[in-house]
């Protein structure tokens, strides 16, 4: 597989998934390209999509607990929290999140996370919570992890 472009698992609406590269995504268009692993190339169109997650590799580590905790680094972005419409939560930090634009970015909480950003469709959201109120979704998280 080529090392042109970044890795990104796209994820639809309906729940299929596409990992590979592309060159050519950009928010706002309404399709890119993504190169799989086996040489095939396919046309995402956006407009069917939740998210494109950027990822560090493409099989990623399933034994990982996803870590949504907002005290692991500082900065200026708003601390948000993702609930999409498939029950899928998120926790991190976005500064475009509330744009009238179809989606934003998200950088995640978790840096073991295999995650190292996300495009974010605003049509597959239920909830966005920020600031306090998303501590307080992590929160919850963490405590129902705990009990199992």
């Amino acid at each position: 597989m080529s090392n042109l472009g970044k890795l990104v698992a796209a994820r639809h609406l309906d729940g299929t998934l596409h990992k590979g590269r592309t060159a050519d995504f950009k928010p706002g268009c309404a399709s890119f390209h993504l190169r799989k692993e086996d040489g095939t190339v396919v046309c995402i169109e956006t407009n069917r999509l939740k998210a494109v997650f950027f990822i560090k590799t493409l099989e990623g580590d399933p034994t990982h607990e996803e870590v949504k905790d907002f005290t692991t680094k500082t900065t200026p972005e708003k601390k948000i929290w993702i609930l999409f419409a498939d029950g899928e939560a998120l926790a991190g930090w976005s500064s475009a999140f509330a744009s009238g634009k179809g989606g934003f970015y998200l950088t995640p909480t978790d840096p073991d996370s295999n995650l190292e950003r996300a495009y974010a469709y605003h049509a597959a959201i239920r909830l966005i919570l920020q600031g306090e109120e998303a501590e307080k979704a992590a929160e919850a998280y963490r405590a129902k992890i705990r009990m199992g």
